[in-house]
């Protein structure tokens, strides 16, 4: 389901934003009397961070496109393109995005993943949903039938046998509907949800 998908997507974005955070925070650290053991911990701190958020950058980048960030910048006089999570553990030079704005960016993916996973989850927990989704798969279900024997199924819904078998199981979902006690403001939304799917 989508929403499961979504919310592990969501939980994998906070984790990354805060190694980024951290990462950010102490790559360019000084250490001013601290022992060699301090300066080996901090080390193999900042290894650790730059694995793990190499390691998420593929999945960080995809998320980023699905949700369509603006995560790249463009040097004005060069023409040189810098992804703002890539310079996250690569320096831009050009300095064409701040770190600010790099955690900024990743607060966006962030926000815009648990919109998905907000509307998401009102779908699960509505009813009207549910009935709209088995009643889509109930009208696809013949033509799934016969696809799966070998029928062209593009035309054969497109033919008068197609829409006379589209027009039963109209006709038996609103008379199951009507059984079932459905109001007729409930039937209008089933329908006008229909005609959006």
């Amino acid at each position: 389901m989508i929403y499961f998908s979504i919310k592990s997507d969501r939980k994998f974005l906070e984790g990354y934003y805060e190694s980024a955070r951290k990462y950010l925070l102490n790559k360019n650290k000084e250490f001013f009397g601290a022992t060699v053991e301090e300066i080996n911990g901090h080390i193999g701190e900042m290894n650790r961070l730059r694995e793990e958020l190499a390691r998420g950058l593929p999945r960080v980048k995809r998320l980023a496109s699905i949700f369509q960030i603006p995560v790249v910048a463009m040097d004005p006089v060069s023409r040189a393109q810098a992804h703002a999570f890539t310079t996250i553990l690569n320096n831009d030079a050009d300095g064409l995005i701040e770190d600010g704005q790099k955690l900024d960016l990743l607060n966006e993916t962030i926000g815009s993943c648990n919109e998905v996973e907000r509307s998401q989850l009102l779908k699960i927990i509505n009813p009207l949903y549910w009935i709209l989704a088995s009643i889509t798969k109930i009208l696809r279900l013949p033509f799934w039938i016969f696809e799966t024997a070998g029928f062209k199924l593009e035309s054969f819904e497109k033919s008068l046998a197609g829409s006379i078998v589209k027009l039963i199981e109209i006709a038996f979902i609103f008379g199951l509907l009507i059984y079932l006690g459905f109001s007729e403001i409930e039937i209008k939304e089933v329908v006008k949800g229909w005609l959006d799917v």
